[in-house]
């Protein structure tokens, strides 16, 4: 009997676990919560540069009143979980708390990540850090004693790496963010993050008068059958079976038309899945246009199609200062390219008009900004085939 008291006893002052919630919110949320502009922001508080994402991320807010909010999540990058480097990224939810991001941020881009787990991994060292966090000590104790903010942090970083898969390259770099449907990265300074923002009504309206135009549309006129289907050649991912084609025709690597349009394109494809073909082909016979040519025909023979894409989709900047990765796969494809694509096997395209073509028809890198509403507008204006619209005009009875 006194036995059984006792393991009553025991499970009485065992403490019930806690339930956390599935999907938290957003660490903090900066500007108007009913503005019309909503921006998403993932940040690794660990990191560093922190402090300067989230100083220009105020600036942003500031520059644009009452008509942004951005929702802030901490996380950490994708496979790199150390338990110590978490105990930072808890103090920035802590921080939140607390009032004290700027100051909890202001100290990791001043001592380190490294100095600061180390600190709160020693009791004795927590009157340091609640100075430099301008809080009392007991405050700090309080708001590091959330039991939920290791969850918040893994619920965040898996929203972030789902993200990923719909970004432009498959992966996504930290800071990153999501501004209407589109999915991006950014330097510290985030001027992408200005960019986007400010195309952001354009993309908004354009998917506000497709999504208002009635479900049948007029045929769309100006077609030009040689950039819907242009001949062979170059990269091509998604064949001629798939029922939209973007022809994405540039002079070199560094051509705008194809940094300003594969991410969207490419950011589709992964969302919607055997909908759109991508074509690129280089047009010229200058040393760059040669180069990516070559190029081209190189990551088609060698299966590197998407990887090569991926690659020009990034900023030319991007390839002045390559990773491992892209000197890789610059190498594998100049080799290819030395043995195998000449101008013989790759002729230079001829007939072909330099720019993005959907469907045969000319865009802009201002109208692909909402590719889904442009697909879905060229979907309702096709007619079910019937003798008169197979037979091309001029030869009809």
């Amino acid at each position: 009997m006194l036995l059984t008291s006792l393991l009553w006893a025991a499970l009485a002052a065992t403490p019930s676990p806690v339930r956390c919630p599935t999907h938290e919110a957003a660490a903090v949320e900066l500007g108007n919560a009913d503005a019309p502009l909503r921006l998403s922001a993932y940040v690794d508080p660990a990191s560093t540069s922190a402090a300067t994402t989230w100083t220009e991320l105020q600036r942003i807010v500031a520059e644009h009143g009452d008509g942004l909010t951005i929702a802030v999540w901490f996380v950490r990058p994708p496979q790199a979980y150390d338990p110590r480097i978490e105990r930072v990224r808890r103090l920035a939810l802590a921080a939140v708390r607390l009032g004290r991001v700027r100051e909890a941020l202001a100290l990791v881009a001043r001592r380190g990540p490294e100095f600061v787990a180390v600190a709160l991994a020693d009791e004795s060292r927590h009157d340091g850090l609640a100075r430099a966090l301008a809080v009392e000590r007991r405050a700090l104790d309080d708001a590091l004693a959330g039991r939920c903010d290791a969850a918040r942090v893994d619920d965040a970083s898996a929203m972030a790496a789902e993200l990923a898969r719909r970004s432009t390259l498959g992966a996504l770099r930290l800071p990153a963010f999501v501004v209407g449907t589109f999915v991006f990265d950014d330097g510290p300074g985030l001027d992408r993050v200005r960019a986007e923002l400010a195309r952001e009504p354009v993309r908004s309206a354009l998917r506000w008068r497709i999504e208002a135009e009635p479900a049948i549309a007029p045929p769309i006129r100006g077609t030009s059958e040689t950039m819907r289907v242009p001949p062979p050649g170059g990269a091509d991912l998604g064949g001629v079976g798939l029922p939209h084609r973007l022809v994405v025709v540039a002079q070199g690597e560094d051509d705008p038309n194809l940094f300003l349009t594969l991410p969207r394109a490419l950011q589709f494809r992964a969302a919607h899945p055997g909908v759109l073909s991508v074509h690129v082909r280089a047009l010229g016979r200058s040393f760059v246009a040669t180069q990516l040519r070559q190029r081209l025909c190189a990551a088609r023979l060698g299966g590197r199609e998407l990887d090569y894409l991926r690659a020009l989709a990034a900023a030319p900047d991007v390839r002045r200062e390559p990773d491992e990765a892209l000197i890789e796969l610059l190498r594998a494809l100049d080799a290819i390219a030395d043995q195998d694509c000449d101008d013989a096997d790759e002729p230079p395209a001829t007939g072909l008009a330099e720019g993005a073509w959907l469907d045969g028809i000319p865009r802009s890198a201002a109208e692909l900004d909402d590719l889904a509403s442009l697909v879905r507008q060229g979907q309702r204006a096709r007619r079910p085939l019937s003798l008169w619209t197979a037979i091309p005009a001029g030869e009809a009875p």
